[in-house]
Formats: structure tokens, C-alpha cells, sequence
């Protein structure tokens, strides 16, 4: 694993409201070996460093493994999925969308298609945007993930923002009454 500090403009991996745009991780290959590197700002910030190298080591298993060669449209969006199916999830979920509330110091559990954005923040609280896949969308890939393992109350729940967390728990009930028609074999 190495480290690399990229100017503010370079990259969309990580999206502000102010419309910059800077890489905030990487992967390839030296001499066959997979190489991760993340931006050493974010490394200050242990949930978003987890987001980070759960999002590249899901390239190392899809491209330094040769899963999807020859794939090129929604790439960054599978990789950031297959975190899910590995397990990290949670933390890929968690840096999706983040904000700072500046005045209120408190989280709402988002209802319906209210987000915690729209119940705490306000147009002035800077927002971040990591990965390629919305918060909604790791909520409901965490929910099909639950229900492929069986569970109904997943432990990992605990530990999910509360935007994602909603999804998810829309996601297990919306599962539940409309159980999938595929058999196992």
C-alpha cells in the first residue's frame, strides 16, 4: 500500500457541492503485483480511509483477478458494489454521502424519501460525495446482500449512517414481501 497526495481538481472519486473533484485512491499493477494507493489527507480519517481501501482492494479482485476484462461501462459502480458482496459494505455505505452539520449536532433516521440531509442540513453544510454509488443504493445492495446470507436483523445494521440504514431496512421488507422466485440448487 502506498500514499500520494493529488491536487484538488484531478479526479471525480471524491465530489464536493463546490464542484471539485480530486482522486482520492488507486490501483494497478507492478510487476504483477497488485498496488493500492490512497490520498494521505484522507488517511486523518479513519471511516473514509476504510471506504477507500475497501473500494480498491474490490479492483484488485475484479481486474488484478481478471473477473471483468473487457467490461468498461459501470466499472467504478461494480467495483463499488462487489464491496458489499466482500463484506465491507458498511464502510463503502458510510462514505458515499456525508455532510457536516455545522448547527444541529444531530442525526434524523430518514423516512420515506426524506434523507438525513433534507431533515439536518442546510444548503450551506458541505457536502462529499465518495465512490459511485448513492447511499440509496448501498442501502438496498445491503438489504439483497442480507437476504442472500438469511438475515433479517444483520448485526452490521449497527453501524450504518442513518441514510443507509433506512434504505436497508426498507430494502428487508420490501424483500420480505416479495420473496425472489429463484431456487437454490
Amino acid at each position: 500500500m502506498e500514499y500520494f497526495e493529488s491536487p484538488e481538481e484531478e479526479s471525480r472519486a471524491l465530489r464536493s457541492n463546490h464542484g471539485r473533484h480530486r482522486t482520492v485512491g488507486r490501483y494497478h499493477k507492478v510487476d504483477g503485483h497488485a498496488v493500492i494507493e490512497f490520498d494521505l489527507r484522507e488517511a486523518e480519517k479513519p471511516a473514509v480511509l476504510a471506504a477507500i481501501i475497501a473500494h480498491e482492494l474490490g479492483h484488485v479482485r475484479l481486474l488484478g483477478e481478471d473477473r471483468i476484462q473487457g467490461i468498461e461501462v459501470d466499472h467504478e459502480r461494480l467495483t463499488d458494489l462487489v464491496t458489499v458482496f466482500l463484506g465491507m459494505g458498511v464502510f463503502t455505505a458510510n462514505a458515499a454521502y456525508r455532510f457536516t452539520k455545522s448547527a444541529q449536532r444531530f442525526s434524523a433516521l430518514p423516512l420515506g424519501d426524506l434523507t438525513e440531509r433534507e431533515l439536518t442540513g442546510t444548503a450551506l453544510d458541505p457536502t462529499h460525495h465518495l465512490g459511485y454509488l448513492t447511499e440509496r443504493q448501498f442501502g438496498y445492495a445491503l438489504a439483497c446482500y442480507c437476504l442472500l446470507r438469511g438475515e433479517t436483523d444483520p448485526l452490521r445494521s449497527r453501524h450504518l449512517e442513518p441514510g443507509a440504514l433506512a434504505v436497508l431496512k426498507q430494502g428487508l421488507q420490501y424483500l420480505a414481501d416479495r420473496p425472489p422466485a429463484v431456487q437454490h440448487r
